[in-house]
């Protein structure tokens, strides 16, 4: 069959449109599609859900090329029928669909008759001769309108205001087209759509919209809504983590459907808010892809406009270092934004994670820590978190303060050069000590079900199956005998305190005599020990100096985790192992760590066999990783793994 008489069937009885429907991968898909959509537009035998059936039907059995897409967006162009121009932009590439709106260059008298299936190409530059936007400025111009029926004057509206409609008529269309498409830059819910759902889907929905993006305006029909208005406000809040409903700028609710001429400040008021994000003129690091980049800035330009108490605040710069991250696959970045004087910690990651760790945050450190004040920004497939600062205590600093890790690096380079007059920092063992009540605070609480799955306790699967396939680490049978009492005797209890779940040198910073915890991605169930325990041993496996032999080293554990000998008893008889003043230091640092353990056991009514079953298995745990002193990680598990 040749394609003419394959388009003449495709548009004509159902029947025939059934027969040749296997038939359209025969043909050159561009050039059929092409006449097929310009057939579409003036046969009047077909009503609008049919054109949209058979659109869809053809389209899904084509292999199209690129120069293929711009001829059928220019051929959508041309149509009379907005539905079924609306229905061919849900089917291109997000970076078609633009293409389906385009304004078509007027046609001279003497212009020939364009025939069905002609396809006539818009120069290059066509966008430059829109009235008052532009190819840049339209990049965020999609307005997706959920409504069971066709709406036209709000398609003009829409239209003449360089914004791009794009309806849906079922959940599933929705779902196709938010997964797909950045570029929205609204949502208008009409009544006849929330209609058709019934509670649980309404709910549904409302949660995705919330989650597709804080920076879009969306628009509800609120007669169509269950819920109260107050209560969709609190679920979308909710649902993005935030501690304040929702504003008029960002959803509104309205008694009537269409979109009304006055209210297309809240679509050019999002518009512009996502397009803040691809202000040039700025450093931009290679680590994050486009869509992060984009939500980066967008972020950014938000805080600025707050912090300036100015919405018209321009983003002009943006600095960004990326830093050392923890256990998560996270982008942790420190960001300068204009000439305010403060950067920011923006965390950028997966929405699951950065959600995951904005809900344990706010549930379980928030009330206690407001210092980080987080915020969480969303859009599409991207995600990240704003913290505020923990600042250096030098007014001239516009950097965060020191990590415990710097501190005690510092600390060392300090004595190196200049031994005999080097004086350990007792400001710095304030606020380490400072950290290690706030961590105790924190622990002491007993953790009531939240749902949140527990990520502190130490963790040795891994350990074991390494050994299952043959792997001797050279302990003998004693160590893995007291290895597995160690796991059985915090078995019980294991989630029953709130933890921070991720406490090491690195995410502890020292502000003068002051430390702040930081990362709070495990933030969740866990057992009592296991902060302390985990902040004791990251100071002394990564920063203390093994001066004196593996037998020295194992007696000095011994001394702290099974005698639990005083500070002054400690270094009265190893004072071999302390020739360094940072060891002293850093050994004081896991006395007030694991003292702080006794007074967090007594509130849980647990004794201390706790301490040291937990010790053994973070110990264990260690050995899968080799930045740290493995002799000492050796020594802490011949010491109380063997006993």
């Amino acid at each position: 069959m040749n394609a003419a008489q394959l388009l003449k069937d495709l548009l004509g009885a159902r029947e025939s449109f059934e027969r040749v429907l296997g038939q359209v991968r025969e043909v050159d898909a561009g050039e059929l599609l092409i006449g097929f959509v310009g057939g579409l537009d003036s046969e009047q035998s077909l009503d609008n859900a049919e054109r949209e059936r058979r659109l869809r039907a053809v389209f899904s059995r084509t292999r199209l090329e690129t120069a293929d897409l711009r001829s059928i967006a220019d051929a959508g162009a041309k149509a009379t029928n907005i539905v079924l121009r609306n229905a061919l932009a849900l089917l291109l590439p997000a970076e078609f669909r633009n293409g389906v709106f385009r304004p078509q260059k007027a046609l001279s008298v003497d212009a020939p008759e364009i025939q069905v299936g002609a396809s006539e190409h818009l120069d290059d530059n066509v966008d430059t001769q829109l009235p008052s936007f532009s190819r840049e400025n339209t990049v965020y111009s999609d307005v997706v309108i959920l409504s069971i029926a066709d709406d036209p004057p709000t398609k003009k509206l829409l239209e003449s205001n360089g914004f791009v409609p794009l309806r849906c008529s079922s959940m599933e269309e929705f779902d196709g087209l938010t997964a797909t498409n950045d570029r929205i830059c609204a949502f208008l819910v009409e009544s006849s759509f929330l209609s058709s759902l019934g509670s649980g889907r309404q709910s549904e929905l409302i949660t995705k919209l919330a989650l597709f993006s804080t920076l879009v305006w969306i628009r509800f029909q609120d007669d169509g809504l269950i819920a109260s208005v107050v209560k969709v406000l609190e679920d979308i809040a909710g649902a993005r983590c935030q501690t304040s409903n929702p504003t008029a700028t960002e959803v509104s609710f309205q008694d009537t459907p269409g979109l009304r001429e006055k209210e297309l400040e809240y679509l050019f008021a999002a518009k512009k808010r996502l397009s803040d994000g691809d202000s040039h003129g700025r450093f931009i690091p290679g680590e994050l892809n486009e869509r992060e980049l984009k939500l980066l800035g967008a972020a950014m330009s938000q805080y600025s406009k707050k912090k300036r108490f100015n919405p018209g605040a321009e983003l002009t710069q943006v600095k960004t270092s990326f830093l050392q991250g923890g256990r998560t696959n996270a982008k942790v970045a420190l960001v300068k934004v204009n000439d305010l004087r403060l950067p920011v910690i923006v965390k950028i990651d997966k929405q699951l994670a950065i959600l995951s760790e904005a809900r344990r945050f706010l549930t379980l450190i928030h009330k206690d820590d407001p210092d980080l004040r987080p915020e969480v920004h969303l859009h599409a497939d991207a995600a990240l978190i704003v913290f505020g600062i923990v600042s250096d205590q030098k007014p001239e600093a516009e950097a965060p303060a020191p990590t415990l890790e710097q501190s005690l690096i510092e600390q060392w380079n300090q004595e190196m050069e200049d031994p005999a007059s080097f004086s350990a920092s007792e400001v710095l063992l304030q606020g380490f000590s400072d950290g290690v009540r706030r961590l105790a605070i924190l622990n002491r609480q007993k953790y009531s079900s939240n749902g949140f799955l527990c990520f502190a306790n130490p963790y040795i699967v891994g350990i074991k199956t390494m050994e299952e396939k043959g792997f001797d680490w050279g302990f003998g049978q004693t160590a893995i005998a007291k290895r597995d009492w160690a796991e059985g005797v915090p078995a019980n209890p294991a989630e029953i305190a709130v933890c921070h779940g991720d406490a090491h040198t690195r995410n502890v910073l020292i502000r003068g005599d002051r430390g702040f915890l930081i990362d709070y991605a495990y933030t969740g169930p866990g057992h009592p020990c296991t902060d302390l325990v985990r902040l004791e041993l990251s100071v002394y496996l990564t920063r203390f100096v093994p001066f004196g032999s593996e037998a020295d080293l194992r007696a000095l554990q011994r001394d702290i985790s099974i005698e639990r000998l005083s500070i002054s008893e400690l270094l009265s008889k190893h004072g071999g192992l302390i020739r360094s003043k940072t060891n002293e230091l850093c050994l004081r640092m896991c006395i007030v760590a694991r003292d702080q353990v006794g007074d967090v056991l007594k509130v849980h009514n647990l004794p201390w066999d706790h301490y040291v079953a937990v010790k053994i298995l973070a110990a264990w745990q260690a050995l899968h990783v080799p930045s740290l002193q493995q002799s000492l990680v050796r020594g802490v598990i011949s010491a109380i793994g063997t006993s």
